[in-house]
């Protein structure tokens, strides 16, 4: 069916969302805010004056399917207003364009002896997230994508085939165990499977996969025929005889891939089902606007609808119980775009960036966050929170105790009236000044104090927030690392600013009184990667230790994902891969003109930083994992399949 230009208008918003909310830059902010203001209009924030600043109510579900297909025609209906007027301007803005890693201990299975191992970076301890590529200390687990021979029964319409592989880790005689292609339903109701591609798919791709004991979870993201038509596929194999994996089940959930957590034997998994195609609904083609899952609706207790609900799009969380039997444990769907998964062993938190409505001359971008109660795997509607700004790093939403810790950028937009009256769209809009603000929140999401101001017209780059204090990194004019007080979360305080060139785009604890920094240095002429060590004893007299740039890298992986950081801290030891442009490397190789380096670095408790690895990786462009298993290092290029383009190395750093 071919796509309309309203469908084609509202895909590429929800795109601007997604790509603003991870590399914002000011032309690229502006434009996204004007293209939200043309396409969404009177949508954000029915319910909050101009005058507050937060918004606590309790999740409540729909009660009717006609309540959700009459909130995306209501949507349809604004937002034609004004694609037919603005569509000149809007195609020249939109052409401007936790864990033990993804492994869970539970057994040991066969006879292979499991090697210590140090686990991969965590977001909140005791959460198990999924990845790329994982170890349990026995065998290493990764996902590979093949083109296929036309000669062969198991090519899909693109050529491309998605294997689970299976490596036995012993150092420089590391060999494939398994290679296992990873099969697809054979239709879109999820019923059976089979090796070749189903009629109804175009296309696939290997998303992660986690391991819980003897339990092994891959997941696959199918794409319909139908562009807005993208399932996520989840199998489950018992793995006791890692050479002969079995089956134990799968299930087929609607929308795009998000991520996989688990704590106590129960998964999460989570979808995001986007450009729901509104123009060409009706109310009784239910499947292309509901819920759904395995080929059922959701149930309406099972909805939730926000009153102030914005965009074509809905988010699934369901939870499974990792056992032989593995079963379903409950289902939720929340109606609009909630990207930002945070998870701790008591609470859900869903989050959403609530973009101005510049047509209504709304002042700031604002953000959702919705909270779930974790009981065994029952997701418990809890409350929802609406604040000023936006949450624009993973790790600026926390929670301690009994309370939730949250840092927002907030713009302040101004507003002036053109001269041409006649024309009802007339009238420029600017960002006035920026500021970050902290706030804390109590169980039930409750405004307890928040702390604006913090800095003036910078851009917030890094942040993390621990027991009593925050740290934020901003960028724009002076670049400082904050240091915030939580210790008592009813005035919360800034306690110093230590301004330094360049800025750290990632910040990780290492000890009591040390926090390191990967960020990069603001010479747009010889930019390139810097490692910070920051004295952290005295918060009230922040100073930085030492820092190290990386000549031979531009680009860091950590920098989008912070599971690409290998963190040791038992050891001191740090590693991360990035990338190079180099028109040298491209004369030498004749092939590419990327290099792709991941280096390692031992840091000391009376703040020295030291080079001890800088390895070029030929293979793979979507990253690489580091990972310690026993004395070896093994640093793993996504995608690819051979043994041979592992780099492993001997890890004799240990003290």
């Amino acid at each position: 069916m071919k796509e309309t230009g309203t469908e084609k208008l509202i895909s590429l918003r929800m795109e601007a969302v997604t790509l603003r909310r991870h590399r914002w830059k000011k032309t690229v902010l502006f434009a996204g805010v004007c293209v939200w203001g043309i396409l969404i209009a009177f949508l954000c924030m029915i319910f909050l004056g101009g005058g507050q600043d937060s918004y606590t109510a309790n999740i409540r579900h729909v009660v009717s399917y006609r309540q959700i297909y009459q909130y995306y025609m209501d949507l349809l209906d604004k937002q034609d207003r004004y694609v037919l007027r603005k569509s000149n301007m809007l195609n020249a803005v939109m052409g401007a364009g936790d864990t033990n890693g993804g492994t869970a201990m539970a057994s040991a299975s066969g006879s292979t002896t499991v090697q210590t191992y140090t686990s991969p970076n965590q977001r909140e301890k005791g959460i198990g997230e999924a990845d790329v590529a994982v170890t349990d200390g026995k065998w290493i687990y990764k996902l590979v994508q093949e083109q296929t021979s036309d000669k062969t029964d198991i090519k899909d319409i693109w050529g491309n085939s998605n294997f689970l592989q299976i490596l036995k880790p012993d150092g420089e005689n590391t060999r494939e165990m398994l290679k296992l292609q990873l099969p697809v339903p054979e239709d879109k109701k999820g019923k059976g499977h089979q090796q070749s591609n189903s009629d109804w798919i175009s296309d696939r791709q290997a998303e992660e996969l986690y391991v819980y004991g003897d339990i092994l979870v891959v997941a696959q993201e199918l794409q319909g025929k139908a562009e807005w038509n993208v399932k996520t596929a989840v199998y489950f194999y018992d793995i006791s005889d890692v050479r002969h994996p079995r089956e134990l089940g799968h299930t087929l959930q609607n929308g795009s891939y998000n991520t996989m957590r688990e704590y106590g034997g129960i998964l999460y998994l989570v979808t995001q089902r986007m450009d729901i195609p509104v123009t060409a609904m009706k109310e009784q083609n239910k499947e292309r606007y509901l819920p759904w899952m395995d080929g059922e609706f959701l149930g309406t207790d099972d909805i939730i609808l926000p009153e102030d609900a914005q965009g074509n799009a809905y988010t699934i969380v369901s939870t499974w119980r990792l056992q032989q039997e593995v079963t379903r444990v409950d289902t939720k769907a929340m109606i609009g775009h909630y990207p930002d998964v945070y998870m701790t062993e008591n609470n859900l938190y869903l989050s959403t960036t609530m973009y101005a409505d510049t047509e209504q001359e709304e002042k700031n971008d604002r953000s959702r966050v919705m909270k779930f109660k974790l009981r065994e795997g029952k997701l418990i509607e809890g409350a929802t929170v609406v604040m000023p700004g936006a949450i624009t790093n993973s790790f600026a939403i926390q929670e301690r105790k009994d309370k939730l810790y949250v840092v927002t950028q907030i713009l302040h937009y101004t507003y002036e009236k053109n001269a041409d009256e006649e024309d009802e769209y007339a009238g420029q809009w600017d960002v006035n000044r920026m500021e970050v603000c902290a706030y804390v929140f109590n169980d039930t999401l409750k405004l307890v104090s928040k702390c604006g101001s913090i800095a003036e017209n910078e851009e917030v780059k890094a942040v993390r927030l621990m027991e009593d204090v925050g740290y934020v990194v901003t960028y724009r004019q002076t670049d400082p690392l904050i240091s915030i007080d939580f210790s008592d979360p009813e005035k919360i305080k800034v306690m110093d600013e230590l301004k330094l060139p360049g800025f750290s785009a990632y910040l990780h604890p290492v000890g009591e009184d040390l926090l390191l920094g990967i960020g990069t240095t603001d010479d747009e002429e010889n930019m390139y990667i810097k490692v910070a060590l920051y004295d952290i004893s005295d918060n009230k007299k922040l100073r930085i230790f030492d820092e190290k740039l990386v000549e031979d890298m531009e680009y860091s992986d950590v920098s989008y994902d912070y599971r690409r950081a290998f963190v040791d801290e038992k050891n001191g030891i740090v590693g991360f891969g990035g990338t190079t442009c180099n028109e040298a490397y491209l004369e030498d190789t004749g092939k590419q003109i990327y290099r792709n380096t991941y280096v390692l670095y031992r840091y000391s408790r009376d703040g020295k930083l030291e080079q001890i690895g800088d390895y070029e990786v030929k293979a793979g462009t979507e990253g690489m994992t580091g990972m310690r298993i026993g004395s070896w290092f093994y640093i793993i290029p996504h995608g690819v399949s051979d043994v041979s383009d592992l780099v492993i190395v001997p890890y004799g750093y240990a003290k």
